[in-house]
């Protein structure tokens, strides 16, 4: 016991991502960036622009981890496994006609995934049934009540051109609608202040927007499910419109729902240092008006466009509301790291080596938050200062 309390400090170097001093590792533990720069040049400091959940990734481009940003690099792989299956799955249905089974499997797909996601890195193992059935199954009510009620709407066809009353009713009001009810449930939870980081409101926001989106699909695509099993049509059309109601419609509103909602808890629920770090998208008008404009540019492309012109919007729409999530994300994965305190050493289960108990490896940089139930850093620290 003398000898640990006699012991020398552990090298700390400061990490050029996160500003903290961390111990001199690979990896920084509370961002996950690698340090080999900061080994060389520890006196300067430069904006690094790594995605704090993927430090081999830029902050600034279009990737699942956007989506599922707490998983480590293995479980990645087979969410992108699982994602480009899935598609084909789409696609196959689609090409041979089975188009009522194909778009089942688009609106389920993405859903689907962020229910796994959640499953798999249970981020919130506290309080399960508040966040795992909350804010989804708001999302998949509000979803099946919003499409009972546009089926009897008059809003044209899903890509074309209808009339202006119809297009203003597509295009503008029933996607402002569509936000509406996407942010309301996860927005009750922001007055709960055991949900205090920007990171909750992303995942609450994206969480509910695709099983929102996912519900009302289904309902709204109600006819064409009774209409047997290989209705009449040609593939090809579908196909294209399947991969946009499988793929680019759930991410556009998860991106700018998830990105909105994070808005909201920055100002109201970080540290006040923290409010001006999304720019001027971090204030909740503000947020709420880009998240308005994503989902009026997708709507109005699909009202007004014929299907190749209105998917190649939706896919431009689509990346600029991933990239705005992700940003959100990085910001509160920052913020996170921040409010762990290093305590004990662990075994890093993905490479074994012996680690700081935080936020990221120090030796592999794989996500420390995706530790079997009851072992995240996160709970550690909750315990620890109870």
């Amino acid at each position: 016991m003398a000898d640990e309390e006699t012991r020398p400090a552990a090298p700390v170097v400061t990490c050029r991502q996160c500003g903290n001093e961390v111990p001199r590792l690979e990896f920084c533990i509370r961002c996950g960036d690698p340090l080999d720069d900061e080994y060389n040049a520890e006196t300067q400091r430069q904006q690094r622009r790594r995605f704090a959940a993927a430090p081999d990734e830029p902050l600034t481009t279009v990737a699942l981890s956007s989506l599922f940003p707490q998983l480590p690099r293995a479980e990645m792989r087979y969410f992108r496994i699982a994602l480009g299956v899935g598609v084909a799955i789409v696609v196959a249905l689609g090409l041979l006609g089975f188009f009522p089974i194909a778009l089942v499997a688009a609106a389920v797909l993405v859903p689907t995934l962020m229910v796994l996601y959640l499953y798999v890195t249970d981020i919130y193992e506290d309080e399960p049934l508040w966040v795992y059935a909350g804010t989804m199954l708001w999302g998949a009510l509000a979803g099946v009540i919003y499409g009972l009620v546009v089926r009897n709407l008059p809003t044209g066809s899903a890509f074309g051109g209808p009339d202006v009353p119809a297009i203003l009713l597509a295009g503008v009001a029933l996607p402002l609608v569509d936000g509406a009810l996407m942010i309301a449930g996860p927005l009750l939870l922001l007055r709960l202040p055991r949900f205090n980081d920007v990171l909750d409101g992303a995942t609450f926001g994206a969480a509910s927007a695709v099983t929102f989106s996912g519900a009302s699909l289904l309902v709204q695509s109600a006819d064409l499910l009774g209409a047997g099993l290989r209705p009449a049509g040609d593939p090809l059309p579908w196909v294209v419109q399947l991969i946009s109601l499988a793929v680019l419609q759930p991410v556009i509103a998860a991106g700018a729902i998830g990105a909105a909602a994070a808005a909201f808890w920055l100002r109201y629920r970080a540290p006040i240092t923290d409010r001006h770090a999304l720019g001027i998208v971090g204030r909740p008008w503000a947020a709420l008006l880009g998240a308005a404009a994503l989902l009026i540019i997708a709507g109005v492309a699909k009202a007004t466009l014929s299907l190749i012109p209105a998917t190649i919007v939706l896919a431009a729409v689509a990346a600029v509301a991933l990239i705005w999530l992700r940003r959100a994300i990085h910001l509160g994965l920052l913020q996170e790291s921040r409010e762990i305190e290093v305590e004990r050493s662990i075994a890093c289960p993905n490479c074994g080596h012996t680690t700081p108990e935080h936020t990221f490896c120090g030796h592999c940089g794989i996500a420390l938050r995706a530790l079997p139930r009851g072992a995240s850093p996160k709970r550690a620290a909750k315990e620890a200062h109870q």
